[in-house]
């Protein structure tokens, strides 16, 4: 069973009155809470845009960093849950929060958030990601192809999709990084 955590006046959030753009905005959880959820990390976040808070989703920042200024970029989200059984049958360790990659927009809000254990990849300067090979639009949620082989200029992702169920899709794909659409070159001998 899976919620959204709900912030209560307990949770001790504090924001301060912020800048006219998004922010990234660190938040102290109650111990309470921590306790009940198993929590030890303290390094969680909220987005909040002219001070006001977007939404209640706590969020903490992957690895690599974040751009939250560019069109698209991604962040942990961590929602409540609990272990199955083959993980632990302790119903004291059993609750935790769960973290899930999430593509969120320019404006704080949530576009894909994937399940658990999803690890997807944001394309340089597109509306485009992919997850285990398949390519997607952000907008959309479109499934442009699945494929092994890609090659991007400034404009264009270009990616190779020999192996698509739908025949009349194989090709070569040329894709607008901006607009999210396509076209199909393909071999008139092959």
């Amino acid at each position: 069973m899976e919620t959204e955590i709900a912030l209560q006046p307990n949770m001790g959030l504090s924001l301060k009155k912020q800048e006219e753009t998004l922010q990234l905005s660190p938040i102290k959880l109650n111990e309470d809470y921590c306790l009940k959820w198993n929590i030890h990390s303290r390094d969680f976040v909220h987005l909040t845009k002219n001070g006001e808070l977007i939404s209640n989703s706590l969020y903490r920042i992957g690895g690599f960093g974040i751009d939250i200024k560019a069109n698209y970029f991604l962040l942990l989200k961590h929602i409540e849950a609990l272990y199955a059984d083959n993980i632990t049958t302790d119903k004291q360790r059993k609750p935790h929060l769960e973290g899930r990659w999430c593509i969120l927009d320019k404006n704080g809000m949530e576009r894909v958030v994937f399940d658990c254990f999803k690890n997807p990849y944001l394309i340089k300067d597109s509306c485009i990601y992919s997850v285990d090979d398949n390519y997607y639009n952000i907008e959309t949620g479109e499934l442009y192809c699945k494929s092994y082989k890609s090659m991007a200029s400034s404009q264009y992702l270009f990616l190779e999709n020999l192996y698509d169920d739908n025949s009349l899709k194989r090709g070569i794909m040329k894709i607008d990084k901006k607009l999210g659409t396509w076209e199909l070159f393909t071999s008139k001998g092959g």
